[in-house]
């Protein structure tokens, strides 16, 4: 696999390693990996929502704010990442994002594309799309 899409799949679960963190920690501890889960987002990253709803990192990280420490038992699961396009660094990734949360399971497929050309990996965008389990 060409360096930036690995690098590009490992953000992916580092990304979600720290999103976890953010969710079942306390507020100290929360608070401090939410100060290096935002340096993973490029200051004009794009979001949109599982509802369809387009929102930027100020309204993402109001989201992780008001959401610290406030989902101990969630657990997230990172499946299939896939690498679907790169062009010159900028990589284009599909992924399963499971969350198991008491016994509730919820699935969506994230689609993002990461900036690898930096020492520093940007996420740019993010579109998060529900999966219905019948």
């Amino acid at each position: 696999m060409k360096k930036t899409k690995r690098l590009a799949t490992e953000s992916v679960h580092t990304i979600h390693r720290l999103i976890h963190q953010v969710f079942t920690n306390s507020e100290e501890r929360g608070r401090a990996v939410l100060s290096e889960l935002l340096t993973y987002f490029d200051p004009k990253f794009t979001m949109i929502t599982q509802q369809g709803t387009l929102v930027g990192l100020p309204e993402v990280t109001q989201l992780f704010n008001s959401a610290l420490g406030k989902r101990p038992e969630l657990e997230i699961i990172i499946k299939d990442a896939m690498p679907i396009l790169d062009e010159n660094g900028i990589v284009t990734i599909r992924y399963r994002e499971i969350h198991h949360e008491y016994a509730q399971i919820t699935e969506r497929l994230g689609t993002a594309i990461i900036d690898t050309t930096d020492v520093k990996l940007r996420w740019l965008y993010l579109h998060e799309t529900p999966v219905c389990n019948n």
